[in-house]
């Protein structure tokens, strides 16, 4: 991909972002909102809760952290230096723009139909931002790399950001904006260090 093509995305990214962060709080942020969440919920029973509970805890930070070494060490054992530190800066980008934009927004929790007690603000999910960013990371090294079954390996990382996203929404602690405009948020920040590093990302000598 160009870096014509790269900056293009990074701002399309942004600017949905952006529209949803000036809507999230309107009549029809509230309409997608009230729809999405039934939709999931009208799911709920003891298997899907003991599930979206499982996937809840891998978008917890300290998963996403240890999940983070542990490719970050794979990378380096493979002298793979500048993917090593284009999952860095990517992981260390969710760690600065989560808390920050949290507190710019200052929106409340879902306060009905809560599974799981948390606090802290609600927009946008540090979840689906975090696992965004870190599938999405992995995706774009996938994609510079040599592995076969590059289809099924997007499948997966796409699978985790989906339910680790929709995880939130189930449990009661976030709006569905909340996980869009977290999903998009994350998306941009892979895209725009993409575009950071554009050329330097070396192909990964793993075994076909």
């Amino acid at each position: 991909m160009s870096r014509l093509k790269k900056i293009s995305l990074f701002l399309v990214f942004t600017l949905i972002f952006g529209v949803i962060a000036f809507f999230h709080e309107s009549r029809l942020g509230r309409w997608i909102d009230t729809e999405v969440y039934e939709f999931i919920y009208a799911s709920e029973s003891f298997i899907t809760t003991a599930l979206m509970l499982g996937f809840t805890q891998v978008g917890e930070v300290l998963s996403m952290v240890i999940l983070s070494l542990i490719m970050i060490t794979i990378l380096m054992l493979y002298r793979l230096k500048f993917e090593t530190l284009f999952l860095i800066i990517s992981m260390l980008s969710s760690s600065v723009l989560v808390p920050v934009l949290k507190n710019t927004f200052d929106r409340q929790r879902p306060s009905l139909l809560r599974l799981i007690d948390i606090t802290g603000f609600s927009f946008p999910s540090g979840h689906a931002m975090g696992s965004s960013i870190f599938f999405g990371s992995l995706m774009a090294l996938i994609k510079n790399s040599e592995l076969n079954h590059k289809g099924i390996l997007y499948g997966i990382c796409a699978t985790f950001i989906l339910m680790i996203s929709s995880s939130r929404v189930y449990l009661g602690v976030h709006y569905p904006t909340d996980i869009i405009a977290g999903i998009v948020a994350g998306t941009a920040v892979v895209i725009g260090t993409s575009f950071i590093m554009h050329k330097k990302l070396d192909k990964l000598p793993t075994p076909v």
